[in-house]
C-alpha cells in the first residue's frame, strides 16, 4: 500500500497549515495529520476560527430567536441553511447560537413527512437536496438524535428506496447526479442504530448511479471539472461521497480519481473554479486551500493508488452481496 502523499506533485500540507486560514489549519491538523482535540495546536486553531470576521459577523446578524434574514424563508442566500452550511465548513464550534439556528432551520423547513423543503408547506421536488446536504451541519451541530432529524433520515431512506428516486423534472426526467451526490453525504452521517439492510441498498443504488454514468467531462458534464468552495456539485464532491461509502477500491472509481488528481499544479495544490457571492472564501481561478484540503481528504481516505486499485477485485458487488462498511459520523463538512 502507498502512501497517499505519493499522489501528490508535491507536499502542500505546509501550505494549508498557514495561519493565514484558520479553519482549513484546524482541519488539515485533525483530518490530514491525525491530530487530537486536545493539542495545542488544534486548540489554537479553534480559538482562531472563533475571532475570525467572516464568524463574527455571521453571528452579529443572527436574530435573538436564532434564524438569520426572514426566519420564514431560510433558503434566501443569507438565511439559516446557507450560514450554517458556512460556519460547519469553518470548523465552528458547536454552541446555543449555532443549535437556536439548527432549531430555526427544522422549524421553518422540514415538511411533515420529515424531508427538508424550500417551502415547509409543499414538498420540494429536489429533495435529495434539500434533505441530504443538510443533514451533515445538523449532526455536526449536535442534533444527530434530535426526532426530527431523525424523521429526516427515514424519509431520506424511505424516498430514496424508490426504483425512480433520481427521476428529476428539472433535468428533464434524468438521474439526477447531484441528488446521489447529497443523499449520500447525508447517508454518510447516519446514526449507527438507523443502519440497516435497505440504508445499505439504497447507498449501493445511489454510488452505482454516479459510478455507471458514461461521462462527458467535454460536454454535459464540464462543469463536474470546476471545483467550486464552498463545496459544490463537482468530481471531488462525488468521490468524496463514495469513498466515505468504502467505493473507494471499486473498480469504477479508479479513472475518476485519476482525472481529478490531473487538475493539480506542480506544486500539488488544486484550483478554486467558482465562488459564493455571498460567502467568498476563495478566488477563483487560484489555487485554493479548501479545495486542496478536499483532495487530501480524499487521498487520505482511500491510501492507495488508482493502479492498485485497478489490480485488487472490486469491493462493491452490483448485486448487493456486499454492503457498505460503515461511514464517517459527519465531523468535517
Amino acid at each position: 500500500m502507498k502512501h497517499w502523499k505519493e499522489r501528490l506533485a508535491a507536499d502542500s500540507t505546509g501550505w494549508l497549515l498557514e495561519r493565514t486560514n484558520p479553519s482549513v489549519r484546524y482541519w488539515t491538523l485533525i483530518d490530514i495529520l491525525d491530530r487530537s482535540d486536545n493539542d495545542p495546536e488544534v486548540q489554537d486553531a479553534k480559538a482562531a476560527i472563533a475571532r475570525q470576521p467572516s464568524v463574527t459577523e455571521i453571528f452579529a446578524h443572527q436574530h435573538r430567536h436564532g434564524h438569520w434574514g426572514d426566519e420564514t424563508t431560510p433558503y434566501t442566500a443569507r438565511g439559516a441553511a446557507g450560514v450554517l452550511g458556512v460556519l460547519h465548513l469553518l470548523g465552528v464550534d458547536p454552541d446555543e447560537r449555532t443549535y437556536t439556528g439548527c432549531d430555526s432551520f427544522l422549524r421553518f423547513s422540514q415538511h411533515e413527512d420529515g424531508g427538508f423543503s424550500m417551502t415547509k408547506r409543499r414538498r420540494s421536488g429536489i429533495f435529495p437536496c434539500t434533505t441530504g446536504q443538510h443533514l451533515p451541519f445538523l449532526v455536526y451541530f449536535g442534533l444527530r438524535d434530535d426526532p426530527r432529524v431523525r424523521r429526516a433520515f427515514a424519509f431520506l431512506i424511505e424516498e430514496m428506496a424508490a426504483g425512480d428516486a433520481l427521476d428529476c423534472g428539472r433535468y428533464q426526467h434524468q438521474d439526477c447526479l447531484w441528488g446521489a451526490i447529497a443523499a449520500l453525504k447525508g447517508l454518510g452521517v447516519l446514526p449507527a442504530d438507523m443502519h440497516s439492510p435497505r440504508s445499505e441498498r439504497v447507498v449501493q443504488q445511489l454510488s452505482n448511479a454516479l459510478l455507471d454514468t458514461d461521462y462527458d467531462f467535454d460536454g454535459e458534464h464540464k462543469r463536474w471539472l470546476t471545483f467550486g468552495v464552498p463545496r459544490a456539485w463537482d468530481l471531488l464532491s462525488a468521490l468524496l461521497a463514495l469513498a466515505d461509502h468504502g467505493y473507494a477500491h471499486d473498480l469504477r472509481f479508479a479513472p475518476l480519481l485519476e482525472l481529478c488528481l490531473r487538475r493539480q499544479d506542480e506544486q500539488g495544490r488544486w484550483r478554486c473554479g467558482s465562488v459564493s457571492r455571498t460567502y467568498p472564501l476563495e478566488k477563483r481561478n487560484r489555487p485554493s486551500k479548501w479545495v486542496t484540503l478536499d483532495a487530501g481528504r480524499l487521498l487520505k481516505r482511500i491510501m492507495v493508488s488508482p493502479s492498485d486499485s485497478m489490480g485488487a477485485e472490486t469491493t462493491r458487488e452490483r448485486d448487493g452481496s456486499n454492503t457498505s462498511p460503515g461511514s464517517r459520523t459527519g465531523r468535517a463538512p
